[in-house]
């Protein structure tokens, strides 16, 4: 009986292969709260909320620099948003997770010099960036 040689042939691809690029694509990290994840959910938080509360910064660069830090929807939502309308000007102290309730998904409060924002992070994977999907002011500020 005839065993063929395994090691002359190329291995499959582990993951998955893209339909539109063609490119395979390792196996997904599945999302879990540690804290490395909430390390990163509070500083994708702190980071977006800081190039948000930009009110005197050109409205051009304003929505190019904070584009990479939002989701595909948020970056439609935010574009039509006249940055010189925004009341914060800086974040003033740290953000705390304040729902954690999904592994995808985050509320994170952030202290600025016109109140406390909530930044609702998402994220697809594990190894997924934290993206914004919206930023809501503090109560009684629209």
């Amino acid at each position: 009986m005839f065993v063929p040689d395994l090691d002359q042939f190329t291995p499959p691809p582990a993951g998955v292969i893209d339909d539109k690029t063609g490119q395979t694509t390792g196996p997904k990290a599945p999302a879990v709260w540690d804290d490395t994840s909430r390390a990163a959910a509070v500083a994708a938080a702190e980071t977006a909320m800081t190039a948000y509360a930009r009110p005197t910064v050109d409205a051009n660069t304003w929505i190019e620099e904070l584009t990479p830090l939002l989701t595909p929807k948020a970056a439609k939502d935010y574009n039509y948003l006249r940055n010189s309308t925004i009341p914060a000007t800086q974040v003033t102290g740290p953000g705390v997770i304040v729902n954690d309730d999904s592994v995808y998904l985050a509320h994170v409060e952030v202290p600025t010099d016109a109140g406390t924002w909530t930044v609702m992070i998402v994220r697809e994977y594990g190894d997924s960036p934290w993206l914004v999907e919206r930023f809501a002011p503090p109560a009684g500020m629209h």
